[in-house]
Order: C-alpha cells, then sequence, then structure tokens
C-alpha cells in the first residue's frame, strides 16, 4: 500500500506533467488492487455480490429445440476496500472508472449457456464499492415442454461464481425479478408472460459449504398460438 507521501509526490508529478483528472487516482487504485486476490477479510466474512438483469430483447426462440438468443445488461456490484480513496486528496473525485482486468471481479458466470459481452469499465467509488454493467449475448437451451399446450416457453438463467464458495463470495439477487423497462419484443412472435429472479443456496454431503445461484426465469407465450397436436420432440 503507497504511504501518504508517495500519494502526494504522485499528485506532485502528475500535476507537472499536466496530466489527465484521473491519472494520478487510477495509478492509485491500480497499485492497491492487489492483483486478481478476492477482497476476504480476516474476519472471515465473505465478499457480498449482487446480480441484477436488464432485459433488452428476445432475438430468436426455437419453440421445437428451445434455441434462444437474448440481449441483457447484467448488473454486478461488490465492495474492495483495497480500492478506496480520500476524495480531498484527488480533486474531490470521488468515482472513477477502471479496466476490469485490474482489479479482482467476481468470477459469475452462466452455468447453462454461453455467453458474449463488449469489453467495458468498471465504476469504481471512493468508498470501494464497485459497479460493473456488461452489455451481454445470452445462448441457452429454454424448456419447451409446456409449448404444446399453452404457448409458453420458459427460459431459466442460471447464474453462479465459478471456483467460489458461498463462504467466500456469497451471491445475492437484488430484486425479485427482471427489469423489464428497456425491454423491446423486436420482430419475433413471442410475448414476455413472467419475468421472475431466484436466489438458492445447496448444501451437498460432501462439503460443509454452501454453493450459491442466481436463476433469472423468463417465460415467453407465442402470439396467437393454437395447440395442433404435434410433439416439439417429433
Amino acid at each position: 500500500m503507497m504511504s501518504t507521501g508517495t500519494v502526494l509526490v504522485l499528485v506532485a508529478l502528475c500535476v507537472v506533467a499536466q496530466c489527465q483528472r484521473f491519472d494520478a487516482l487510477n495509478k492509485y487504485i491500480i497499485s492497491k488492487a492487489a492483483g486478481t486476490s478476492i477482497p476476504v477479510n480476516n474476519n472471515g466474512s465473505s465478499v457480498n455480490v449482487s446480480i441484477a438483469m436488464t432485459l433488452l430483447q428476445l432475438t430468436s426462440l426455437d419453440p421445437k429445440s428451445g434455441d434462444a438468443e437474448i440481449e441483457a445488461w447484467l448488473t454486478l456490484r461488490w465492495t474492495d476496500t483495497r480500492l478506496s480513496w480520500d476524495p480531498a486528496t484527488f480533486n474531490n473525485v470521488r468515482v472513477t472508472r477502471i479496466q476490469m482486468s485490474k482489479i479482482w471481479n467476481p468470477d459469475v458466470l452462466l452455468y447453462n449457456g454461453h455467453t458474449s459481452s463488449i469489453e467495458t469499465l468498471a465504476m469504481v467509488y471512493s468508498d470501494g464499492s464497485i459497479m460493473h454493467v456488461p452489455p451481454t449475448t445470452i445462448k441457452t437451451r429454454c424448456d419447451v415442454s409446456n409449448y404444446t399446450t399453452s404457448g409458453t416457453v420458459t427460459c431459466g438463467l442460471k447464474y453462479g461464481s465459478w471456483t467460489y464458495d458461498g463462504s467466500l463470495l456469497n451471491l445475492v439477487s437484488t430484486s425479485a425479478s427482471v427489469d423489464v423497462t428497456s425491454y423491446k419484443s423486436g420482430g419475433v412472435d413471442w410475448n414476455l408472460d413472467e419475468h421472475t429472479a431466484t436466489r438458492e443456496v445447496k448444501h451437498y454431503e460432501c462439503c460443509p459449504e454452501p454453493y450459491i445461484d442466481v436463476t433469472f426465469n423468463l417465460s415467453f407465450r407465442m402470439k396467437g398460438h393454437k395447440y395442433f397436436g404435434w410433439s416439439v420432440f417429433s
């Protein structure tokens, strides 16, 4: 960790070199990031990571196979006090933007599908709290068992940490539903019926620690669906 004197020297050098407003601050934050180690305190408490989904668009959905493509924003929030700073030392700046590769970030992934995201910066606040909102394309296989009877297909998007159990990373959902205020149905022939978020904690016989996931359930109903008596599995 940098001393106060080192910080002041860094700021002074930046002023002499006519650096941009955030240069000294970002260098200071990166110097304290401690690589990719999880910011778990010695008191044994886990790192709380909140997750939320903003649904943007259902791009495609095959009612026979259940293959779907969905556009969404994922919002992840956590706190890493190692990255905090005194705004008075840095021109009263209270928030900056940092490359995700420069700091620790939670390895929360989609378990039942594939995602691709645009690389975006993380918002880092002076108290060490962090927010990352990557625009994400999701490809998954949905449940079509109710399609022939009710015309509905349900997509359960399950997220969890890939390597950390709940004693280290506590994944929580910020809402019991998905944010659909920006949702556009596009040109697909489906109506969005339901959108919920559920958190589950599992324990296995092998291990005492909890394993946590959050599932975003999206239920779509085909417009004007009628039962024609054919099987989606034929």
